[in-house]
């Protein structure tokens, strides 16, 4: 099982823990849903920046 953490991208570029262990991404209304390992639900307003399969991380850039 391929569990990744997400991170939002500030517009400094750092980065702040959004969610760990996601183990699936979904777009609805504007929002990314990162739901964990659980089932919880993480709500973002953002688009995917980068995605890393080896390393199991993604970064998303917030949206206005």
């Amino acid at each position: 099982m391929c569990l990744s953490n997400v991170y939002l991208l500030k517009p400094n570029e750092e980065k702040e823990l959004l969610s760990k262990n996601v183990a699936s991404i979904s777009y609805e209304n504007g929002e990314l849903i990162l739901k964990n390992v659980l089932g919880i639900p993480t709500r973002v307003k953002g688009e995917i920046s980068h995605v890393d399969l080896v390393d199991n991380y993604v970064y998303v850039r917030e949206k206005p």
